[in-house]
Protein backbone atom coordinates (compact mmCIF):
# COMPACT_ATOMS: atom_id res chain seq x y z
CA UNK A 1 0.00 0.00 0.00
CA UNK A 2 1.34 3.39 -0.89
CA UNK A 3 2.13 5.19 1.95
CA UNK A 4 0.20 8.61 2.77
CA UNK A 5 2.05 11.71 2.86
CA UNK A 6 1.35 15.18 2.34
CA UNK A 7 2.58 16.94 -1.06
CA UNK A 8 1.89 20.02 -3.47
CA UNK A 9 0.27 19.47 -6.54
CA UNK A 10 0.42 22.01 -9.24
CA UNK A 11 -3.07 23.23 -10.57
CA UNK A 12 -4.16 25.38 -13.65
CA UNK A 13 -5.38 28.49 -12.15
CA UNK A 14 -8.17 30.40 -12.62
CA UNK A 15 -8.20 33.88 -12.56
CA UNK A 16 -10.57 37.09 -13.71
CA UNK A 17 -9.65 38.50 -16.97
CA UNK A 18 -7.69 41.80 -16.78
CA UNK A 19 -9.80 43.43 -18.95
CA UNK A 20 -12.31 43.57 -16.62
CA UNK A 21 -11.30 45.80 -14.05
CA UNK A 22 -8.71 46.32 -11.03
CA UNK A 23 -8.16 43.12 -9.70
CA UNK A 24 -8.80 44.66 -6.21
CA UNK A 25 -12.47 45.78 -6.85
CA UNK A 26 -13.06 42.33 -7.88
CA UNK A 27 -11.95 40.04 -4.89
CA UNK A 28 -13.83 40.17 -1.36
CA UNK A 29 -12.82 38.67 2.18
CA UNK A 30 -14.15 34.99 2.76
CA UNK A 31 -17.63 34.55 3.10
CA UNK A 32 -18.13 33.89 6.44
CA UNK A 33 -16.69 37.49 8.08
CA UNK A 34 -18.80 39.87 5.30
CA UNK A 35 -21.22 41.81 6.97
CA UNK A 36 -24.52 43.08 5.67
CA UNK A 37 -23.12 46.72 4.92
CA UNK A 38 -19.59 45.01 3.65
CA UNK A 39 -21.69 42.71 1.41
CA UNK A 40 -23.34 45.82 -0.41
CA UNK A 41 -20.24 47.91 -1.02
CA UNK A 42 -18.68 45.02 -2.34
CA UNK A 43 -21.77 44.54 -4.46
CA UNK A 44 -21.39 48.20 -5.61
CA UNK A 45 -17.81 48.21 -6.00
CA UNK A 46 -18.25 46.13 -9.14
CA UNK A 47 -20.66 44.13 -11.20
CA UNK A 48 -18.49 41.16 -11.52
CA UNK A 49 -17.09 40.79 -7.37
CA UNK A 50 -17.20 37.20 -6.32
CA UNK A 51 -18.96 38.23 -3.84
CA UNK A 52 -22.19 37.70 -6.09
CA UNK A 53 -20.97 34.04 -6.06
CA UNK A 54 -19.95 33.24 -2.12
CA UNK A 55 -22.79 34.89 -0.85
CA UNK A 56 -26.63 35.93 -1.40
CA UNK A 57 -27.15 39.47 -2.97
CA UNK A 58 -28.68 40.23 0.71
CA UNK A 59 -27.44 38.78 4.10
CA UNK A 60 -31.00 39.57 5.46
CA UNK A 61 -32.76 36.47 3.82
CA UNK A 62 -31.73 33.47 1.39
CA UNK A 63 -33.87 32.92 -1.66
CA UNK A 64 -34.45 29.18 -2.63
CA UNK A 65 -32.80 29.42 -6.04
CA UNK A 66 -30.08 31.43 -5.20
CA UNK A 67 -27.32 28.37 -5.47
CA UNK A 68 -28.82 27.64 -9.09
CA UNK A 69 -28.50 31.23 -10.49
CA UNK A 70 -24.67 31.25 -8.72
CA UNK A 71 -24.33 28.15 -10.36
CA UNK A 72 -25.45 29.73 -14.08
CA UNK A 73 -23.70 32.78 -12.87
CA UNK A 74 -20.58 31.14 -13.06
CA UNK A 75 -20.72 29.53 -16.03
CA UNK A 76 -21.96 32.94 -17.91
CA UNK A 77 -18.60 34.47 -16.90
CA UNK A 78 -16.48 31.25 -17.75
CA UNK A 79 -18.61 30.91 -21.61
CA UNK A 80 -17.99 35.44 -21.76
CA UNK A 81 -14.06 35.43 -20.40
CA UNK A 82 -14.92 37.28 -17.31
CA UNK A 83 -12.56 34.50 -15.95
CA UNK A 84 -10.59 32.29 -17.47
CA UNK A 85 -8.56 29.28 -16.90
CA UNK A 86 -4.77 28.79 -17.68
CA UNK A 87 -3.52 25.93 -19.87
CA UNK A 88 -0.37 25.49 -17.63
CA UNK A 89 -0.87 24.06 -14.13
CA UNK A 90 1.61 25.83 -11.99
CA UNK A 91 2.55 26.04 -8.42
CA UNK A 92 2.13 29.77 -6.50
CA UNK A 93 3.92 31.85 -3.77
CA UNK A 94 1.76 33.86 -2.22
CA UNK A 95 2.41 37.12 -0.16
CA UNK A 96 0.73 39.20 2.07
CA UNK A 97 2.18 42.40 3.24
CA UNK A 98 0.25 44.87 5.65
CA UNK A 99 1.18 47.30 8.55
CA UNK A 100 0.73 45.65 11.96
CA UNK A 101 0.82 48.07 15.50
CA UNK A 102 3.23 50.58 13.77
CA UNK A 103 5.17 48.18 11.52
CA UNK A 104 5.07 46.45 7.98
CA UNK A 105 4.67 42.54 8.08
CA UNK A 106 4.80 39.98 5.38
CA UNK A 107 3.17 36.74 5.31
CA UNK A 108 4.78 34.12 2.55
CA UNK A 109 3.23 31.13 2.00
CA UNK A 110 2.96 28.39 -0.62
CA UNK A 111 -0.45 28.32 -2.81
CA UNK A 112 -1.13 24.51 -3.99
CA UNK A 113 -3.31 21.72 -4.18
CA UNK A 114 -2.68 19.17 -1.57
CA UNK A 115 -4.71 15.96 -1.51
CA UNK A 116 -7.67 15.46 0.45
CA UNK A 117 -7.02 13.61 3.85
CA UNK A 118 -9.77 12.70 6.39
CA UNK A 119 -8.58 13.88 10.16
CA UNK A 120 -7.76 10.24 11.05
CA UNK A 121 -4.76 9.84 8.72
CA UNK A 122 -3.39 12.66 10.88
CA UNK A 123 -1.80 14.69 8.00
CA UNK A 124 -4.31 17.37 8.11
CA UNK A 125 -5.87 18.11 11.75
CA UNK A 126 -8.43 20.43 12.96
CA UNK A 127 -8.34 23.23 15.74
CA UNK A 128 -12.16 23.53 16.21
CA UNK A 129 -15.62 22.57 15.38
CA UNK A 130 -17.66 23.10 12.46
CA UNK A 131 -21.21 23.61 12.55
CA UNK A 132 -23.77 21.91 10.39
CA UNK A 133 -24.97 25.24 8.61
CA UNK A 134 -21.77 27.04 7.08
CA UNK A 135 -21.11 23.07 5.81
CA UNK A 136 -24.61 22.76 3.97
CA UNK A 137 -24.47 25.95 2.91
CA UNK A 138 -20.93 25.40 1.17
CA UNK A 139 -21.69 22.07 -0.36
CA UNK A 140 -24.52 23.86 -2.32
CA UNK A 141 -22.67 26.36 -3.21
CA UNK A 142 -19.98 23.91 -4.44
CA UNK A 143 -22.62 21.71 -6.14
CA UNK A 144 -23.73 24.03 -8.57
CA UNK A 145 -20.74 25.64 -9.51
CA UNK A 146 -18.02 22.72 -9.35
CA UNK A 147 -15.07 25.13 -8.82
CA UNK A 148 -12.92 27.20 -5.62
CA UNK A 149 -13.32 30.22 -5.39
CA UNK A 150 -11.10 30.40 -2.51
CA UNK A 151 -8.60 28.29 -0.31
CA UNK A 152 -8.29 26.69 3.53
CA UNK A 153 -5.44 28.01 4.86
CA UNK A 154 -2.88 25.40 6.71
CA UNK A 155 -0.15 25.87 9.26
CA UNK A 156 3.13 23.96 9.37
CA UNK A 157 6.24 23.67 11.75
CA UNK A 158 9.46 24.95 10.16
CA UNK A 159 11.67 25.74 12.74
CA UNK A 160 14.88 25.88 10.56
CA UNK A 161 13.10 28.57 8.12
CA UNK A 162 14.07 26.08 5.36
CA UNK A 163 10.32 26.53 4.03
CA UNK A 164 10.66 30.12 3.98
CA UNK A 165 13.94 30.21 2.33
CA UNK A 166 12.60 27.78 -0.03
CA UNK A 167 9.38 30.42 -0.98
CA UNK A 168 11.73 33.35 -0.47
CA UNK A 169 14.08 31.85 -3.26
CA UNK A 170 11.38 31.32 -5.76
CA UNK A 171 9.37 34.53 -5.84
CA UNK A 172 11.63 36.68 -8.05
CA UNK A 173 10.80 39.50 -10.10
CA UNK A 174 7.45 41.08 -10.39
CA UNK A 175 4.72 39.02 -8.67
CA UNK A 176 2.15 37.94 -11.68
CA UNK A 177 -0.80 38.96 -9.15
CA UNK A 178 -1.43 41.80 -7.54
CA UNK A 179 -4.03 43.08 -5.29
CA UNK A 180 -5.21 45.26 -2.47
CA UNK A 181 -8.26 44.46 0.29
CA UNK A 182 -8.83 46.57 3.86
CA UNK A 183 -5.59 47.08 4.16
CA UNK A 184 -3.40 44.08 2.83
CA UNK A 185 -1.60 43.78 -0.41
CA UNK A 186 -1.76 40.63 -1.77
CA UNK A 187 1.16 39.19 -4.04
CA UNK A 188 1.30 36.19 -6.35
CA UNK A 189 4.28 34.67 -8.29
CA UNK A 190 4.03 32.10 -10.82
CA UNK A 191 6.60 28.65 -9.93
CA UNK A 192 6.68 26.41 -12.70
CA UNK A 193 10.23 25.22 -12.14
CA UNK A 194 10.29 21.04 -11.52
CA UNK A 195 13.25 21.40 -9.38
CA UNK A 196 11.35 23.80 -6.53
CA UNK A 197 8.25 21.52 -7.00
CA UNK A 198 10.79 18.75 -5.81
CA UNK A 199 11.90 20.76 -2.85
CA UNK A 200 8.65 21.45 -1.69
CA UNK A 201 7.37 17.92 -2.01
CA UNK A 202 10.30 16.49 -0.38
CA UNK A 203 10.25 19.08 2.97
CA UNK A 204 6.31 18.12 3.26
CA UNK A 205 6.95 14.82 2.92
CA UNK A 206 7.38 14.31 6.64
CA UNK A 207 4.70 17.41 7.87
CA UNK A 208 1.18 17.12 8.94
CA UNK A 209 -0.15 20.28 8.70
CA UNK A 210 -2.91 21.66 11.35
CA UNK A 211 -6.58 23.69 9.27
CA UNK A 212 -5.90 27.50 10.65
CA UNK A 213 -9.25 29.15 8.60
CA UNK A 214 -11.24 27.27 6.69
CA UNK A 215 -12.65 24.10 8.64
CA UNK A 216 -15.85 24.07 6.70
CA UNK A 217 -14.69 24.42 3.09
CA UNK A 218 -12.19 21.68 4.18
CA UNK A 219 -15.41 19.92 5.11
CA UNK A 220 -17.40 20.10 2.41
CA UNK A 221 -14.34 19.60 -0.03
CA UNK A 222 -14.21 15.82 1.57
CA UNK A 223 -18.26 15.47 1.80
CA UNK A 224 -17.88 16.65 -2.25
CA UNK A 225 -15.51 14.64 -2.91
CA UNK A 226 -17.60 11.55 -1.65
CA UNK A 227 -20.63 12.43 -4.00
CA UNK A 228 -18.42 12.04 -7.41
CA UNK A 229 -17.86 8.54 -8.39
CA UNK A 230 -14.93 9.43 -10.72
CA UNK A 231 -12.82 10.47 -8.00
CA UNK A 232 -12.53 7.16 -6.77
CA UNK A 233 -11.81 5.42 -10.61
CA UNK A 234 -9.15 9.02 -11.23
CA UNK A 235 -7.18 9.67 -8.36
CA UNK A 236 -5.80 12.98 -9.81
CA UNK A 237 -9.28 13.88 -10.23
CA UNK A 238 -9.28 17.44 -8.77
CA UNK A 239 -11.81 17.13 -6.40
CA UNK A 240 -9.49 14.23 -4.83
CA UNK A 241 -7.57 17.54 -3.57
CA UNK A 242 -8.25 20.93 -2.09
CA UNK A 243 -6.82 24.79 -2.52
CA UNK A 244 -4.56 25.30 0.57
CA UNK A 245 -2.54 28.26 1.60
CA UNK A 246 0.83 26.74 2.97
CA UNK A 247 2.40 28.86 6.20
CA UNK A 248 4.68 27.92 8.78
CA UNK A 249 3.39 29.35 12.42
CA UNK A 250 6.54 30.50 13.77
CA UNK A 251 7.27 33.56 11.04
CA UNK A 252 4.06 33.69 9.10
CA UNK A 253 1.05 33.65 11.19
CA UNK A 254 -0.76 36.66 12.79
CA UNK A 255 -3.76 35.43 15.72
CA UNK A 256 -5.40 37.41 17.90
CA UNK A 257 -8.07 37.01 20.38
CA UNK A 258 -11.70 37.18 20.28
CA UNK A 259 -13.11 39.08 23.47
CA UNK A 260 -16.72 38.35 24.64
CA UNK A 261 -19.02 40.84 25.33
CA UNK A 262 -22.23 40.04 27.48
CA UNK A 263 -25.23 41.56 27.87
CA UNK A 264 -27.54 40.69 30.75
CA UNK A 265 -31.06 40.46 30.69
CA UNK A 266 -31.10 41.97 34.05
CA UNK A 267 -29.00 44.87 34.71
CA UNK A 268 -28.27 44.02 38.14
CA UNK A 269 -26.34 41.11 37.20
CA UNK A 270 -23.50 42.46 36.49
CA UNK A 271 -22.89 43.27 40.19
CA UNK A 272 -23.42 40.25 41.15
CA UNK A 273 -21.49 38.35 38.91
CA UNK A 274 -18.44 41.13 39.78
CA UNK A 275 -18.67 40.32 43.70
CA UNK A 276 -19.01 36.47 42.62
CA UNK A 277 -15.22 36.72 40.55
CA UNK A 278 -13.95 38.86 43.45
CA UNK A 279 -14.59 36.01 46.24
CA UNK A 280 -13.24 32.91 44.05
CA UNK A 281 -10.63 34.48 42.32
CA UNK A 282 -7.50 37.32 42.91
CA UNK A 283 -8.64 40.11 41.07
CA UNK A 284 -7.14 43.56 41.10
CA UNK A 285 -7.89 47.12 39.65
CA UNK A 286 -5.89 47.06 36.40
CA UNK A 287 -4.36 49.89 35.25
CA UNK A 288 -5.09 49.44 31.33
CA UNK A 289 -4.58 52.03 28.79
CA UNK A 290 -7.45 51.01 26.49
CA UNK A 291 -4.98 49.75 23.25
CA UNK A 292 -4.44 46.27 21.97
CA UNK A 293 -0.96 46.54 22.73
CA UNK A 294 -1.35 47.52 26.65
CA UNK A 295 -3.78 44.41 27.23
CA UNK A 296 -1.39 42.04 25.38
CA UNK A 297 1.39 43.49 27.86
CA UNK A 298 -0.48 43.33 30.58
CA UNK A 299 -1.71 39.72 30.24
CA UNK A 300 1.31 38.51 28.93
CA UNK A 301 3.04 39.34 32.14
CA UNK A 302 1.59 36.70 34.18
CA UNK A 303 2.56 32.75 33.84
CA UNK A 304 -1.00 31.94 34.73
CA UNK A 305 -4.50 31.68 33.28
CA UNK A 306 -5.96 35.62 33.75
CA UNK A 307 -8.04 38.18 31.71
CA UNK A 308 -9.44 41.39 31.97
CA UNK A 309 -13.04 42.39 33.18
CA UNK A 310 -14.58 46.08 32.31
CA UNK A 311 -17.68 46.86 33.19
CA UNK A 312 -18.67 50.51 33.19
CA UNK A 313 -15.63 52.46 34.39
CA UNK A 314 -14.12 49.52 36.08
CA UNK A 315 -11.09 47.71 34.88
CA UNK A 316 -10.51 44.45 36.90
CA UNK A 317 -7.45 42.19 36.00
CA UNK A 318 -8.40 38.38 37.31
CA UNK A 319 -6.18 35.30 37.75
CA UNK A 320 -6.89 31.83 37.48
CA UNK A 321 -4.54 29.72 39.51
CA UNK A 322 -6.31 26.27 39.04
CA UNK A 323 -6.55 25.65 43.01
CA UNK A 324 -9.63 27.66 43.52
CA UNK A 325 -12.79 26.02 45.12
CA UNK A 326 -14.32 24.39 42.34
CA UNK A 327 -11.42 25.19 39.58
CA UNK A 328 -9.68 22.26 40.18
CA UNK A 329 -12.35 19.75 40.26
CA UNK A 330 -13.60 21.67 36.77
CA UNK A 331 -10.10 21.38 35.07
CA UNK A 332 -9.63 17.76 35.59
CA UNK A 333 -12.41 17.11 33.29
CA UNK A 334 -10.33 19.03 30.44
CA UNK A 335 -7.68 17.22 28.52
CA UNK A 336 -4.11 18.23 29.91
CA UNK A 337 -3.43 21.01 26.89
CA UNK A 338 -6.39 22.60 27.18
CA UNK A 339 -6.01 23.22 30.83
CA UNK A 340 -3.50 25.57 29.48
CA UNK A 341 -6.12 27.19 26.88
CA UNK A 342 -7.52 30.46 28.72
CA UNK A 343 -10.71 30.08 26.44
CA UNK A 344 -11.22 26.55 27.60
CA UNK A 345 -10.57 27.52 31.22
CA UNK A 346 -12.74 30.43 30.97
CA UNK A 347 -15.81 28.61 29.73
CA UNK A 348 -15.39 25.37 31.31
CA UNK A 349 -14.38 26.21 35.15
CA UNK A 350 -14.62 30.18 35.45
CA UNK A 351 -17.72 31.05 34.17
CA UNK A 352 -20.12 28.46 35.18
CA UNK A 353 -18.97 28.26 38.94
CA UNK A 354 -19.39 32.34 38.97
CA UNK A 355 -22.89 32.68 37.04
CA UNK A 356 -23.99 29.77 39.77
CA UNK A 357 -22.28 31.44 42.65
CA UNK A 358 -24.44 34.75 41.52
CA UNK A 359 -27.58 33.06 40.98
CA UNK A 360 -27.28 33.99 36.82
CA UNK A 361 -29.10 31.91 34.57
CA UNK A 362 -27.18 31.11 31.08
CA UNK A 363 -30.17 31.77 29.16
CA UNK A 364 -30.83 35.28 30.20
CA UNK A 365 -27.15 36.05 28.89
CA UNK A 366 -26.35 37.54 25.33
CA UNK A 367 -23.14 36.66 23.99
CA UNK A 368 -21.22 38.52 20.89
CA UNK A 369 -17.65 38.52 20.22
CA UNK A 370 -15.13 41.26 18.71
CA UNK A 371 -11.46 40.93 18.10
CA UNK A 372 -10.98 44.93 19.03
CA UNK A 373 -10.23 46.02 22.76
CA UNK A 374 -11.41 49.45 22.25
CA UNK A 375 -15.20 48.13 20.69
CA UNK A 376 -14.90 45.42 23.63
CA UNK A 377 -14.37 48.68 26.23
CA UNK A 378 -16.78 50.66 23.99
CA UNK A 379 -19.44 48.11 24.64
CA UNK A 380 -19.23 47.18 28.40
CA UNK A 381 -20.05 51.02 29.17
CA UNK A 382 -23.46 50.13 28.75
CA UNK A 383 -25.42 49.41 31.65
CA UNK A 384 -26.01 45.58 32.11
CA UNK A 385 -22.65 44.81 29.87
CA UNK A 386 -19.66 43.24 30.24
CA UNK A 387 -16.71 42.81 28.57
CA UNK A 388 -14.32 39.87 29.40
CA UNK A 389 -10.93 40.62 27.14
CA UNK A 390 -8.75 38.10 26.43
CA UNK A 391 -4.63 37.74 25.00
CA UNK A 392 -4.52 35.50 21.97
CA UNK A 393 -3.87 32.31 22.22
CA UNK A 394 0.00 30.98 21.38
CA UNK A 395 0.56 29.37 18.53
CA UNK A 396 2.57 26.32 19.55
CA UNK A 397 -0.26 25.74 21.63
CA UNK A 398 -2.63 25.40 18.71
CA UNK A 399 -0.56 22.87 17.46
CA UNK A 400 0.03 20.55 20.63
CA UNK A 401 -3.57 20.59 20.88
CA UNK A 402 -4.06 19.44 17.29
CA UNK A 403 -1.19 17.13 17.65
CA UNK A 404 -3.04 15.15 20.50
CA UNK A 405 -6.56 15.02 18.53
CA UNK A 406 -8.43 17.91 20.77
CA UNK A 407 -9.63 21.32 19.61
CA UNK A 408 -10.25 24.19 21.03
CA UNK A 409 -13.35 26.00 21.78
CA UNK A 410 -14.87 28.07 19.79
CA UNK A 411 -13.93 31.62 18.51
CA UNK A 412 -10.22 30.98 20.72
CA UNK A 413 -8.28 31.96 17.13
CA UNK A 414 -8.92 34.88 14.91
CA UNK A 415 -6.22 34.38 11.96
CA UNK A 416 -5.27 37.48 9.68
CA UNK A 417 -5.19 39.09 7.30
CA UNK A 418 -7.37 36.48 5.27
CA UNK A 419 -6.92 34.92 2.30
CA UNK A 420 -9.01 36.23 -0.08
CA UNK A 421 -12.10 34.85 -2.45
CA UNK A 422 -11.21 35.34 -5.60
CA UNK A 423 -7.54 35.67 -6.56
CA UNK A 424 -7.35 32.76 -7.55
CA UNK A 425 -9.73 29.59 -8.92
CA UNK A 426 -9.54 26.46 -9.24
CA UNK A 427 -12.09 24.36 -11.49
CA UNK A 428 -13.35 21.03 -9.50
CA UNK A 429 -15.14 18.93 -12.28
Amino acid sequence: MEERRLGAKPFRPIIFNPTVGDLSSLIAPPYDIIGERECAELLARHPFNIVRLILPPTLKGTKPDRYEEAGRLWQRWLQEGVVQEWDEANLFVYVQRFSWRGTQREHRALLAAIPLFDYETGLVRPHEWTMPKPKSDRLLLLRAIGAELSQVHGLLSDETGEWQGLLRSAAQGEAWLRAHLNGVEHLIWQVNDPAFGEAVNRWLANQWLVIADGHHRYETALKFREELPETRSDPDHPANFVGIVLADYQRNATVLPTHRLFRFAQPESVERLLRELMRRFRTVNANWDGTDEGLERLLSETPTVSFLVVAQERVKQVFVYGFESGVAQALEQLPPPLRKVDTAVLHHAVLPIVMAGAGIVPESVTVSYTQDAQNAHAFAQDEGCLAVLLRPIPLDLVREVAAQGYRLPPKTTYFIPKAPSGLIMRRLR
